[in-house]
């Protein structure tokens, strides 16, 4: 990108200085002409990404790129996201008002004077004018991505469809033994809490951070979040440096704010809580008039509106709206567990609520102390997350945020609209929220996996994802006494799969010695490296028997709802005199591996070599707009990538054909020892438009696990471009 200057509606200079692995370092003199200027940089490298997620949240993807994203459109206006956005950009309070304000006018300065990335071309329209609500929306529908997830209620509701003596095996996740604040960090108290649900989605996120007695140094953090691959990425590298900001690390395209990154006082970092915040009540309807639901001991009538989806080349879709006072009915959204349908199903989620989490992401690159960054984070709500804080006096901390609801009554599944102990009676106070700040241990760490023990006051529950992150990370951190900044990288691109080290045995023990499968887990060291074929006959096999275990009760029309639900199909393993299968665990296991090897012999050939990792676990980064003749520009990959859905260097697979789907599309390792610089790298490039030199750049350094630099210090910025914006 060549220097330029361009004339705007800033009060001061306004630079924007682009490192060699293009991340927009933005200078100025005023907050408002930083969130300027952020803005502008986000529209120079993500105008499209960014025009793309607006119309995720609005509904309107359909309109310019066809029926296949109709789905996506139902479920957002659905859940009311356009309406949500329009109500709290006007609840804002006025300084974050004023920011997020700059910010947009940032992004329609270069919708104005920019070149238009050459998708709007493709699809045959133009951006319209970004305003507060565009943020807002954009938010919310990323929120609504990472705590919504409704169809995890509906897989635990299926449990129904198991004896109970097999529930609470198929509600736990595996590895649940593992938590965040392994120590009683709070009092506990009786409760009749057994279940702890989880998930096995293939992907999550990992960070931690050590304190200098563990690292022989200076505090170390690091974090890696994990999500299905896009092309652009899902975040967006940049620093500020103003008059109340002097950070970097990365965010959300379409947001203002770091989410990951340092100030050289203090860093942070975060993964995905998985906490609920959101039920769905099963509604009763008046069998004399269909028209109303029951509210206490009340008929009322359901709220219905209408919506028209545009759609290109294709018919106008007209979607109908219900509501009741806990919020709209989406059966439309969740698969029917009943054959002849599902009752009404109506939706409460605290992302309907007022919340003031632009106000947060704005002010944590700022905090200098613990204590301020706890404070900021009173005004986080939703999505919960598992907050990592390290900084530079050597102190570590972790802190769970969010708005967590209070229910008389603890149930998975769904919950009775007509039960009072079903309703919300408020939200767990910050204070209880848990918490750890310098842990006896030496580190606090978290991967998505369940924070405190079910029988721990308040009761915090949802879908955790199983724990096997969590034991590995544990099993790293105590094995050597000492863990510097190498070492931490290190772990950060570890491929080794606990959950493979558990089940494993328990595989060999069902199979005879001279089994193909048997010979193949054989003395492997359960690292998911490009050359072993031993993962990829393991994840075959397991693929298989959790279709075979849910098949034994659950109806075949839902059984990929299910899939992800493997506690049973684990524990079975570890049980095998469990009576389960009508042929026995022992047979059925047999019969599971004799399929499995037709699977893997049917698709990849006899040769067991043909069979490795590293040639059937691709990652292939697709644009929506690809086509034949786009491809090369356009696509990523395929590239051979290592780890897998269970390592810490996760890449998430769907099996089969095992293919990479998901990963760490961001890593970075903040080492104190040097507080005005860290190590990033994003999983393809910082910029969004096919062609440009950082549309790809980071591949190659992501996949052998390398990082570049980020400078706090300006005199250390390796420049390669500055974009100047002057006063107009």
């Amino acid at each position: 990108m060549p220097d330029v200057t361009h004339l705007a509606a800033v009060s001061g200079r306004v630079e924007i200085v682009r490192d060699e692995a293009g991340v927009p370092h933005i200078f100025a003199s005023t907050s408002a002409d930083l969130q300027f200027g952020l803005g502008f940089a986000m529209a120079q490298d993500r105008l499209w990404q960014m025009d793309r997620l607006r119309r995720r949240a609005f509904g309107r993807q359909a309109e310019v790129m066809g029926s296949a994203y109709l789905p996506a459109d139902i479920a957002h206006l659905t859940v009311g996201i356009p309406g949500i956005a329009m109500r709290e950009a006007e609840a804002l309070d006025p300084s974050t008002g004023a920011m997020i304000d700059a910010f947009v006018a940032g992004i329609n300065h270069g919708i104005a004077v920019l070149d238009l990335p050459p998708e709007f071309g493709i699809l045959g329209y133009k951006p319209e004018p970004f305003t507060r609500a565009c943020v807002v929306g954009i938010a919310r529908g990323l929120w609504w991505s990472l705590n919504g997830r409704i169809d995890r209620l509906a897989a635990a509701e299926a449990a129904r469809f198991l004896p109970p003596a097999l529930r609470q095996d198929y509600l736990t996740p595996e590895g649940s033994e593992n938590r965040i604040l392994p120590w009683p960090a709070f009092a506990s108290a009786p409760a009749e809490v057994s279940l702890a649900a989880g998930t096995d989605d293939a992907t999550g996120s990992n960070n931690w951070a050590l304190r200098p007695e563990l690292t022989g140094g200076a505090a170390i953090l690091a974090g890696d979040p994990h999500q299905p691959f896009w092309v652009p990425s899902s975040w967006y590298e940049f620093a500020l440096h103003g008059p109340d900001d002097h950070a970097a690390g990365c965010g959300h395209p379409g947001v203002p704010g770091l989410w990951w990154g340092s100030n050289g006082t203090i860093a942070f970092c975060l993964t995905n809580n998985m906490a609920s915040t959101r039920d769905l009540y099963v509604e009763t309807v008046n069998l004399d008039n269909p028209a109303q639901y029951r509210d206490g001991q009340a008929w009322k009538a359901f709220d219905e509106h209408r919506e028209t989806i545009r759609i290109k080349d294709a018919p106008d879709h007209i979607l109908t709206i219900r509501s009741t006072v806990r919020g709209p009915i989406v059966n439309a959204l969740v698969p029917a567990l009943s054959q002849g349908g599902d009752p009404p199903l109506s939706l409460r989620w605290v992302g309907m609520e007022h919340i003031d989490d632009l106000r947060a992401l704005l002010n944590l690159s700022r905090a200098k102390s613990w204590s301020a960054f706890r404070n900021t984070l009173r005004d986080w709500s939703v999505a919960v997350f598992n907050w990592i804080y390290a900084d530079i006096k050597g102190n570590v901390g972790y802190q769970m945020a969010g708005r967590i609801p209070l229910r008389p009554r603890f149930a998975y599944g769904y919950r009775d609209a007509a039960n009072p102990d079903d309703q919300w009676s408020g939200y767990i106070p910050f204070d209880q929220l848990p918490h750890s700040y310098n842990p006896p241990r030496g580190y606090v760490a978290s991967a998505n996996q369940r924070v405190i023990r079910p029988d721990q006051q308040p009761t915090i529950y949802g879908a955790y994802s199983q724990g096997h992150r969590g034991i590995r990370l544990d099993q790293l951190f105590t094995a050597r006494r000492t863990h510097d900044r190498a070492a931490n990288i290190a772990v950060q691109n570890d491929v080794v799969n606990a959950r493979a080290h558990r089940l494993v045995p328990a595989i060999l023990r069902l199979m005879p010695p001279d089994d193909a499968v048997a010979i193949a887990l054989s003395n492997w060291d359960f690292a998911y490296t490009p050359d072993s074929a031993a993962p990829t006959v393991f994840e075959t096999f397991m693929a298989q028997w959790q279709r075979a275990t849910i098949a034994v009760h659950i109806p075949p029309r839902l059984h990929d709802l299910v899939v992800q639900q493997t506690g049973l199909g684990s524990a079975l393993l570890a049980d095998p005199e469990r009576p389960f299968f009508p042929a026995g665990t022992e047979a059925t296991a047999r019969g599971v591996a004799t399929s499995a090897l037709k699977t893997l012999r049917d698709r990849l050939g006899p040769d067991i070599s043909a069979w490795a990792w590293g040639k059937v676990h691709l990652a292939h980064w697709k644009h929506p707009l690809s086509n034949e003749e786009r491809s090369e520009s356009f696509d990523i990959g395929p590239a051979p990538v290592d780890g897998g859905s269970h390592t810490i260097r996760n890449t998430g697979g769907e099996l089969p054909p095992h293919n990479a789907a998901s990963g760490a599309e961001y890593r970075i390792v903040v080492d104190f020892a040097e507080p005005d610089r860290f190590l990033a790298v994003q999983n393809i490039g910082n910029c969004g438009i096919p062609g440009h030199k950082h549309y790809r750049d980071q591949l190659g350094p992501w996949l052998r696990g390398e990082y570049h630099t980020v400078h706090l210090d300006r005199r250390n910025i390796p420049v390669e471009s500055t974009t100047v914006l002057l006063p107009n």
